[in-house]
């Protein structure tokens, strides 16, 4: 049996982190390998997360990690993950999914004081620079190199038209270390032909499969019971202050009129922003409840991209707003262009034939309370259907593919 370490955000307080963790924990195991979780999290990574989001919360997704997933002893550090690869005695490493080619290019690591004329430096953590393990670097260390493969990768929208030509030709050796290689959405994609001239296939986040790779069950009467929910229930998860109050109110209104539900107040792992409802949920959430909250209720409306994909892969009506979205710069810190198709939620409803059911919050403006409603309440199920279908095919000959080359 293969011994296979797995290197992806498994710890951090992000739901749909967790969530393809385990879904690509349970297609190894399914399949004959044995998966260990590379335990890295690095001290600034999780120092990052602890000012985000709350301590409740910090602690249950990293314990969380800790007891649902096979994991390594922890690192810190690069050289500490080599120390432990090398303990493990594995095989291959399997990066993926999720943003881990999230570098920032280092023109974009400054802000421009026109007071002081002079730039100002900005601060990231180690999983936006190099040397970093998500692109492959503990082989530069391993006195043994080891093969790895990368799966459904995302960059986040990394600016990469902003790389020096030190950057590019550094990450251009380290794409073209990977064994295979294929990415989440068109973004990265052309950011990895851009760098390295490297021509990669796209397939789908491991989520789409978590029903079919992972044996965790809850009963809808067992989650209800848990949360005091009323049997039919739609949510409503907002993080950011781009929609108000009232605006989201008034959604709210006309889907409990028309559907007969109650909505609920849903949280992010950052906090719960509440509204007219009878309902809400507090934090700190696992990611197994918060799975099969979506999974049962009659619909989601607000914000991210791993609530659309549960909503998807379940066949739930959902309408989102989009946050994300890449800027390319065209004069740093002064000028830049934004990019609607770089959005990773674009990016999936365009291949879902789902556009009508988002809006970019660059767009809100154009839109009304009863729009929105009206889009969700027509959500067509069969075509959802077809799609989560397809996803599902996708995912498990992309992933048979990849794991016959390690």
């Amino acid at each position: 049996m293969k011994r296979i370490g797995i290197l992806t955000y498994h710890c951090i307080p992000n739901f749909g982190a967790q969530l393809q963790a385990l879904s690509t924990i349970g297609y190894l195991k399914n399949n004959g390998y044995e998966p260990i979780i590379l335990n890295w999290y690095p001290e600034d990574l999780e120092q990052f997360y602890q000012k985000r989001s709350p301590k409740v919360q910090n602690e249950c997704q990293y314990l969380f990690s800790q007891k649902e997933m096979p994991v390594s002893k922890k690192c810190t550090n690069l050289d500490e993950l080599c120390n432990e690869i090398v303990h493990l005695k594995l095989d291959a490493i399997f990066l993926g999914s999720d943003a881990l080619f999230d570098y920032t290019p280092e023109s974009l690591r400054y802000n421009i004081s026109f007071k002081k004329f002079k730039k100002i430096p900005i601060y990231f953590t180690s999983n936006h620079r190099l040397p970093n393990p998500f692109w492959g670097s503990f082989n530069d260390i391993l006195e043994k190199p080891i093969p790895f493969v990368g799966f459904s990768i995302s960059s986040q929208n990394m600016p990469y038209k902003n790389l020096n030509k030190k950057e590019q030709q550094e990450l251009k050796r380290l794409l073209l270390r990977f064994k295979e290689l294929t990415v989440r959405d068109k973004w990265t994609r052309n950011l990895v032909h851009y760098i390295s001239g490297r021509d990669v296939e796209i397939t789908p986040d491991p989520v789409f499969s978590f029903n079919q790779n992972t044996d965790y069950y809850i009963t809808k009467e067992e989650i209800c019971k848990k949360y005091n929910l009323p049997q039919n229930y739609i949510l409503i998860s907002f993080l950011y202050p781009l929609l108000s109050n009232d605006f989201v109110n008034q959604i709210i209104e006309i889907v409990e009129k028309e559907t007969k539900a109650e909505c609920v107040s849903f949280p992010m792992p950052d906090k719960l922003r509440k509204f007219n409802t009878k309902h809400f949920i507090e934090l700190p959430l696992n990611p197994i409840d918060w799975y099969f909250l979506i999974k049962y209720s009659q619909g989601y409306i607000g914000e991210r991209m791993h609530p659309i994909i549960v909503s998807l892969h379940n066949n739930i009506p959902f309408y989102c707003f989009d946050q994300y979205g890449a800027k390319e710069v065209i004069i740093p810190r002064l000028w830049s262009v934004f990019k609607p198709k770089s959005s990773k939620i674009y990016d999936i409803l365009e291949k879902a034939d789902f556009l009508e059911n988002m809006c970019f919050y660059s767009e809100i403006k154009k839109l009304t309370p009863s729009m929105v409603a009206s889009k969700f309440l027509s959500f067509d199920k069969e075509k959802c259907q077809k799609f989560a279908e397809r996803m599902q095919r996708d995912y498990s000959n992309g992933m048979r593919k990849i794991l016959q080359l390690i």
